[in-house]
Formats: C-alpha cells, structure tokens, sequence
C-alpha cells in the first residue's frame, strides 16, 4: 500500500504564513490581536459620535419602557386582587409592588436601577475618554471646538426645553443631557401609567400601608423605604396639582418669564414736573438700565418706590415696553405680576 506523504509547503492564516511539514500545523494568535487594535484604532469622531446618538435613543427607550414595564406590573397584580377576586390588597402582591418599584428608586448604588443601567449605557458610547468614544463634548452640544463637522449632536437645540424639565438652561456635560432624558421619560411614563390604569392613583393608596407593613431583609434593609420613595414619586407626579386623587400630569414646569421690572425713570425737562416710567424687558436689558438708577426700593413690598430727589437716572434704552405713571413727585409703582 502506498502511503502518503505529509503536506509540506506554506499555508497562510490571515497574510502570516508558517511552513507545514511532518504534518504539523503552526498557527499564530497574533494577527487578530493586531486587527482587533487596527480596527478599534480607526473608529473615526462621527462614527463614534454617531454611536452614541444610538446609544442615547436605545437606553431611553429601555428606561421609559422599564419604568411603565414596573409600575404596570404592580397595578397588574393590585388589579387581580380587587377586580379579580373582590379582595383587599394582599401581602403578595405587596410584596411583588416592593421588588417593581425597587427598579425606580435603588440606593445601594450597586447599578441595578433602571436609571443606573441608562446611565451606563449611555456614558459607555458617549462620554469622551471611555475606550472607544472619539468624540468630544463640543460634539454632543454644538459648541465650537468638536472634531466633526458642526454642529454634530448639539444639545443646545433642546436647552430651553430641557429647562422645562431640570429647571437648568444650560447642557454642558454627558450628565446633564441625561437628566434631561431622565425627567422627560419619567413623565412620559407616568402619563402612559395613568391612562392604562384609571384607578392608578386609588390603587398605589390601597397598596402603599401594605408595602410600609412588610420586614425588609436584613441582608437589604432599604428595600422596602426604596420602593415606597419610589412609589410616592410617581403618585405625586400623576396625582399633581390640586391633589386630587386624579391625574393631573404636568410635564416640565412653564419657564419663567425673562422680562423684570426696571427702576423709575425721572426726567427734569419742565421745571418741578417728575414723568415716571416702568420699564419692562430682558434681564440683561434692565440690568442694563437699573446700573444708572439710584433710589430704587421695594416699599412698599411690590412695588418700587421713586422720589425726585433720588436723581436722575439718564437716557434710558429703548425698552419694548412702559407704563406712564403721573407726578407728583414721589410715585409706587406696582411691579409687573408676570415679571419677577
């Protein structure tokens, strides 16, 4: 019988050869390795950044989701005790409440939250100086200074709006964007909550004496104070304003005016004769105006209180908006209602 030969020759893995002979393979590990670095190397600013746009709208969805997903849940198991069955809330539904709003609020920072996930989430494909991310803040913000072409993401669109929600004007860093994200989709939450489950707010009553009655472990004893935190944050934020044990969900505060009232303006063009005027307008544009004026007070409170002898206080600019008040010399003008 014949017998074979072992192969002897080159055989390339990946471009690096090694010479076969006597049947023996010679394999090397290191090619991959070299591509494995080459590849996370040429991850360019807009990909990376672009990355991290994904990112953000996959972990907000999985937060909102998460949230509506625990609370429903809860409602779900209150509903088979009192729709289903005719009964008081149980201890085992209670006990189910306990560990779906633990998910909402969790202080043993041990990154088991819904909020904490998120965060992770998206700092991990958006933060610069994590492995991989490319990008710099300026990317995220619109600001000058970003390494891809501008405005990249720019979170300055979305500021004003934002301070509906945080009550700050201002996305400067990673954090910031997700606290935003964080109480927008809370109430978008709340508000699919409540519409789910007319009796949302009756049934987080009836369930909440039963979740403070439980023992927490002694292995985690903030579990059931976490949950009921948890639990009277989103009561409050459906119930809202009267508390009325009715939804009344307000997403993001009205942001207040930015208009303020100036000090008198005093004119001595015509003898003894005082003209008075309340200006109204920008804060820059009444700080701008007020940094001339001497005199002004808030006697009585709401009101400035201008006298002749305070002095003059020059040319004032052109506000889009006053108000004539007539001498005599010493005037109350109240303030503007609408203006701080």
């Amino acid at each position: 019988m014949k017998r074979e030969r072992p192969a002897t020759g080159t055989m390339k893995f990946g471009g690096i050869g090694k010479r076969l002979s006597s049947g023996r393979l010679w394999l090397t590990m290191s090619a991959p390795l070299l591509w494995a670095g080459t590849a996370a190397a040429l991850v360019t600013p807009q990909a990376s950044l672009n990355t991290c746009q994904n990112a953000v709208k996959a972990a907000a969805a999985q937060f909102v989701q998460g949230k509506i997903a625990a609370v429903s849940t809860c409602l779900q198991a209150i509903s088979g005790n009192i729709i289903n069955k005719n009964v008081p809330v149980s201890t085992i539904t209670a006990k189910a409440c306990v560990s779906q709003f633990r998910k909402i609020h969790d202080t043993r920072g041990k990154g088991f939250s819904l909020e904490e996930k998120k965060a992770k989430a998206i700092n991990k494909k958006c933060e610069p100086g994590q492995p991989g991310v490319q990008h710099n803040i300026n990317d995220i913000t619109g600001n000058a200074g970003g390494l891809v072409a501008a405005p990249g993401l720019d979170t300055n669109n979305i500021e004003a709006w934002c301070e509906r929600f945080t009550g700050s004007a201002t996305i400067a860093t990673v954090s910031d964007w997700i606290t935003c994200i964080d109480d927008s989709h809370e109430c978008a939450g709340d508000t699919a909550i409540s519409t789910q489950y007319p009796r949302a707010l009756e049934w987080l009553g009836l369930v909440r004496p039963v979740m403070a009655g439980l023992t927490p472990p002694a292995t985690d004893p903030t579990k059931i104070s976490d949950a009921l935190t948890a639990l009277d944050t989103v009561k409050a934020a459906i119930d809202g304003t009267p508390v009325d044990n009715k939804p009344d969900i307000e997403c993001g505060a009205p942001v207040p005016p930015v208009c303020s009232t100036a000090c008198c303006y005093q004119e001595f063009g015509l003898g003894a004769q005082v003209s008075c005027f309340q200006y109204t307008g920008t804060g820059a544009e009444v700080a701008a105006f007020t940094a001339n004026c001497n005199g002004k007070s808030s006697t009585p409170p709401g009101a400035w209180t201008m006298s002749a002898g305070a002095g003059p206080c020059g040319n004032p600019p052109d506000f889009p908006a006053h108000v004539a008040c007539p001498p005599p010399n010493t005037v109350v003008i109240p303030q503007d209602a609408t203006c701080p």
